[in-house]
């Protein structure tokens, strides 16, 4: 690998930047670095066209550029176009230093190559369905969003499960889940309800009160009470069995309609494992309900 050199900031090209969203608070930060510890890493640079773009390091740039240095020190390496996309999200992987609407945009320049989104699954080491989601990000969710994640204003995985809707009703819903605060899970919720819901009224009610129509969809677990004559052991099954009152209709509100098919094959081997464990446990609930049904049967037999 090159060794590091300094270029003039001023020769550095932001082109490859169209694939990063900016963050201001981030740029701060790194601005406060730069002060008290100068640049302790080199951004990597590929030529272009003439031109000496930067590859990573777009914050030390916009930090170095606010605070009038004159030269950063760069590092430059040779890589075809294909290639440069695949080396900016692989640089910034391991730092997390990357967000999920930044993996979309670059995701997006390797498919405008020609790949396919399994070639691009097979080049970064991930699964078709990663690629898929975050392609989705871009090809299927309104402009409007697209900028309000880049502002920070919406959060990518609210963002996401927007995206079986139309348009239109993008927006609503998303300014409804920005302006109560809905997280990613409660936004899901709140999507499935609304796609169920066909009364206009109905639907009213969820985008005017969503926090309202959740807790009453989706209630709290009960506190399970235990009874204190159960000794010990029957005390932890009588919570678990609680829980399971709970849990059970809203993983088969989950499972009616099955999830999509990408997400099945990702969930399958889950999917069995848990199918194999209910099925030992609907034996064992039955065996034990059989035994009481005889114990009844015999107990009414001694007192007749």
């Amino acid at each position: 690998m090159p060794a590091p050199s300094c270029v003039p900031i001023a020769q550095l090209s932001m082109t490859l930047g169209r694939v990063r969203c900016p963050q201001p608070a981030a740029v701060e930060r790194m601005k406060r670095s730069l002060q008290q510890h100068g640049q302790l890493t080199p951004v990597v640079t590929v030529l272009r066209a003439g031109k000496i773009e930067i590859l990573d390091g777009f914050k030390r740039h916009s930090a170095a550029k606010a605070l009038d240095w004159p030269e950063l020190a760069h590092r430059a390496i040779e890589l075809d176009e294909t290639a440069q996309w695949v080396a900016m999200l692989q640089l910034n992987f391991a730092a997390h230093s990357i967000t999920v609407l930044e993996e979309a945009l670059v995701l997006r320049e390797l498919l405008r190559q020609g790949l396919t989104q399994v070639e691009i699954g097979l080049l970064l080491a991930r699964h078709k369905a990663w690629v898929s989601r975050r392609i989705g990000l871009v090809e299927r969710l309104h402009p409007e969003l697209l900028e309000q994640i880049k502002q920070g204003l919406l959060h990518p995985g609210v963002a996401r499960r927007l995206l079986g809707l139309p348009a239109g009703n993008q927006l609503e819903l998303a300014a409804v889940a920005m302006g109560t605060q809905l997280g990613p899970e409660q936004t899901e919720r709140l999507v499935s309800l609304w796609q169920r819901a066909r009364d206009p009224e109905l639907r009213r009610y969820l985008l005017g009160h969503p926090h309202q129509a959740l807790a009453q969809a989706y209630p709290k677990p009960r506190p399970t009470s235990c009874d204190p004559r159960l000794c010990a052991p029957s005390q932890r099954l009588a919570r678990l069995l609680g829980l399971m009152e709970d849990v059970t209709p809203r993983m088969l509100q989950l499972l009616r309609p099955p999830p999509p098919a990408q997400d099945l094959e990702i969930l399958r081997s889950r999917l069995k494992v848990t199918e194999v464990l209910a099925l030992e446990l609907a034996s064992a609930l039955g065996s034990c309900a059989s035994d009481d049904a005889a114990g009844a049967k015999g107990a009414s037999a001694e007192t007749s």
